[in-house]
């Protein structure tokens, strides 16, 4: 053996094995990052829960007009600073869909926002996660693509885990709402009615985001993620202050102090720290597993609820809720299997994510309808 070959020997025998730590960090580095995206997710929610319980009294528009108008500076910012292709319109043949792609998300935004004043955080996360299966079918009606019968099992079984959630007087009886874990925040009362409504507001919700991502799917690779933020961005910031001056018994609620003055400024910042976590998550690891962590989120949810206000789901509610993920979480795994994994082409987004995966041709290029 060569002294070159010795010492490439020693030089191997020399260097230390990674940590455990380290290890788990670097072979799933996508993974951990779309955990920490939905935690910073769940952190958003429950700032504006905050903003709108125990006196504080912002309503929805008002925390739309400030964590909007953060997203559309930064989001600006940045591509105007790396050139993004097609700043800041996109492509003129997309530019009506980005706009009913911006409608869409708009009223699906303020409808969870809404709903988030009068269901604990874990409660209004689990309806987002209908989002997919409802997005399915509307490809299916206004797209031509497939619905499987999976797919519509699945929605049909979450929909009983909704009822399951409302748990409606007339049907369940007085029960308590929530198991009251700790004393904690104020938190407002709500009523039997007020929870149904709140119910009804989040599915009206998951109409509005699957209409967006409906848009997306049309959009396809024709105008860059963040673009298509942007146009959320700002059509929801005109539409949240245009609320504010014209609707009646709405107004501008101005910030008690300090703090609230922080929790909306961070509110924006974080909502741009998403699209980056996430973005980069998914760019690292579009296994099936990846996209599964996705609903990590309820557990952050459950865990600001005890926290914060000290309170936990009810059992329908956990109930429910259980019936929502395992269903929407078989047939994500469904519609996953057997898809090639390949390098994306694209910037992914927080809309994107939810989506689940596509199928590609043997060039890789993604179907679309144009």
């Amino acid at each position: 053996m060569s002294t070159q070959d010795y010492n490439a020997h020693d030089e191997q025998e020399s260097t230390p094995p990674l940590s455990l730590w380290k290890a788990a960090w670097t072979n799933n580095k996508g993974i951990f990052l779309i955990i920490l995206a939905q935690g910073v997710g769940s952190t958003m929610d429950a700032i504006v829960r905050f903003l709108q319980q125990g006196g504080h009294g912002m309503h929805p528009f008002q925390i739309i007009f400030a964590r909007m108008s953060m997203t559309f500076l930064l989001s600006s910012v940045y591509m105007w600073w790396v050139k993004v292709p097609g700043f800041p319109l996109g492509k003129p043949s997309v530019r009506v869909w980005l706009t009913l792609r911006a409608i869409c998300g708009f009223f699906g935004l303020f409808c969870l926002y809404y709903s988030v004043h009068y269901l604990p955080l874990a409660e209004a996360t689990v309806f987002r996660f209908l989002t997919p299966i409802v997005t399915a079918w509307a490809c299916s009606i206004f797209l031509g693509l497939v619905f499987t019968k999976k797919e519509l099992a699945a929605g049909l079984i979450a929909l009983v885990g909704v009822v399951f959630i409302a748990h409606p007087k007339s049907i369940f009886g007085p029960v308590g709402d929530h198991a009251h874990a700790m004393e904690a925040r104020p938190i407002d009362e709500v009523s039997s009615a007020q929870r149904v409504i709140a119910v009804v507001v989040a599915l009206v919700g998951v109409i509005g985001q699957s209409g967006a991502y409906t848009m997306i799917r049309v959009i396809g690779n024709q105008a860059h993620a963040l673009i298509s933020v942007n146009y959320f961005a700002v059509l929801a910031t005109v539409g949240s202050a245009l609320a504010l001056l014209v609707v009646p018994g709405i107004a501008f609620t101005m910030p008690h102090d300090i703090r609230e003055w922080v929790l909306l400024t961070l509110l924006g910042i974080l909502g741009f720290v998403l699209q980056f976590l996430l973005t980069a998550g998914l760019q690292m690891d579009k296994s099936s597993k990846a996209t599964s962590m996705l609903y990590t989120g309820i557990l952050f949810a459950l865990s600001f609820d005890w926290a914060i206000w000290g309170v936990l789901p009810g059992m329908w509610s956990l109930f429910g809720g259980f019936i929502i993920i395992a269903s929407t979480l078989w047939s994500a795994l469904q519609k996953s299997e057997g898809l090639p994994v390949k390098p994306p082409k694209t910037v992914a987004d927080e809309e994107r994510a939810l989506l689940g995966a596509q199928r590609e041709d043997e060039e890789g290029a993604t179907h679309t309808v144009r």
